[in-house]
């Protein structure tokens, strides 16, 4: 084989094997918050580094990080963005049960309502 013949060769399976590499991307659990404290925990905790990683051009292995970094975002999101939902459904049966007079549920789901948001702004 000539020298031209194994560059070229070489080259090529250089090239394959980046390219299976580029597409082998690994998934992670990522960290799961089982309370609101905990997610906003994480959002403060990957932020940051977000942040500083996005401030300039990133390096693989910061793009790397960021993809790892991603998935507990993720989970955090995913989690007050439940809580939220559940907030605002009991304002909504609050809010039904203000127009019809049903005191019990606008006790019962006002207290989980208010309880709700004070988790939310941390009080």
């Amino acid at each position: 084989m000539t020298f031209k013949k194994l560059f070229i060769s070489l080259a090529v399976a250089s090239f394959a094997v980046a390219s299976a590499q580029a597409t082998d991307i690994k998934h992670f659990k990522g960290e799961k918050p089982e309370s609101l404290a905990e997610a906003f925990a994480i959002l403060e905790k990957y932020n940051p580094q977000l942040e500083s990683f996005i401030s300039s051009e990133p390096t693989p292995q910061q793009m790397a990080e960021i993809h790892q970094m991603t998935y507990s975002l993720e989970n955090a999101l995913k989690f007050i963005d439940d809580h939220l939902d559940e907030t605002q459904e009991n304002l909504e049966k609050v809010h039904i049960a203000s127009e019809t007079m049903e005191k019990e549920t606008v006790q019962e789901k006002g207290k989980e309502y208010l309880q709700g948001t004070k988790e939310l702004v941390g009080k």
